[in-house]
C-alpha cells in the first residue's frame, strides 16, 4: 500500500510540460543555475534563483516559467540547470563543479557537486535533456526518469547526473527528508579550438 501511494504521489507532481532553456549565443563557457519553481494549481507562478552564472539566468527563467504540472500540483520544486561547456570535446572526460553552500527552503535538497556530461564522439546534437530525480534522505539519487531526451546525448547526461551530489532536504526541525528535483542539461555543439 505504501509503495502504491508513493507511486501516485510521484506521478501527481511530475511536470507535464518541460522546456529546456536556450543556450545563450554569447556564452563561451558553461555554467550552472539552481532555482526553485513555486507552483500553484499546476502553473509556475514565480521562480527564485538560488545561485547561478549571470549569463544563463534569464534563459533559465524564461524556460522554467513555461513549465506545467498537473492542475492539483502545488509546492516548491528544485531545478538544477547545467549548461555544458561547449569547449570540452573529450570522450570520457567531464568537468566537475563544486557548488558553494546554497540557501534552500525547508524541504528541498541542494546540489553540492555537478558533473557535466562527456560529449560522445560522432555526436553533433544540441538541445536539452530533462530528468526528474527522486532523492533519498541521505541526498543520493534513488530514482530518475528521463522526461525529455536528446538522442545519444541522453545516456551521457544520465551518466553525469548519477555522479551529482546533493545536501539532503531537511524539515524545519533539521531532520533529513526524501525529496525530488529536476536536472536539466543544455548542450550545444562543441567548439573545437586551438
Amino acid at each position: 500500500m505504501a509503495a502504491m501511494l508513493a507511486v501516485l504521489l510521484w506521478a501527481a507532481t511530475e511536470a507535464t510540460v518541460v522546456v529546456a532553456p536556450a543556450y545563450p549565443p554569447n556564452a563561451v563557457v558553461g555554467g550552472t543555475v539552481t532555482s526553485v519553481m513555486h507552483v500553484t494549481a499546476g502553473k509556475v507562478r514565480s521562480l527564485d534563483i538560488l545561485q547561478g552564472d549571470a549569463s544563463f539566468v534569464e534563459s533559465v527563467r524564461a524556460a522554467l516559467l513555461g513549465w506545467r504540472f498537473p492542475s492539483e500540483a502545488n509546492g516548491d520544486f528544485l531545478a538544477v540547470v547545467n549548461f555544458r561547456s561547449p569547449q570540452l570535446f573529450a570522450v570520457g572526460s567531464s568537468a566537475t563543479r563544486k557548488l558553494g553552500p546554497i540557501p534552500s527552503p525547508a524541504g528541498l535538497a541542494c546540489p553540492s557537486k555537478v558533473v557535466e556530461p562527456a560529449y560522445p564522439a560522432n555526436s553533433l546534437g544540441a538541445g536539452g535533456v530533462v530528468m526528474r530525480l527522486e532523492l533519498s534522505a541521505s541526498g543520493s539519487i534513488s530514482k530518475l526518469k528521463v522526461m525529455q531526451g536528446l538522442g545519444d546525448l541522453t545516456e551521457a547526461c544520465v551518466s553525469a547526473v548519477r555522479q551529482w551530489q546533493f545536501t539532503p532536504a531537511r524539515d524545519r526541525a533539521g531532520k533529513n527528508l526524501a525529496s525530488e528535483a529536476y536536472a536539466v542539461f543544455v548542450l550545444r555543439r562543441p567548439i573545437v579550438s586551438r
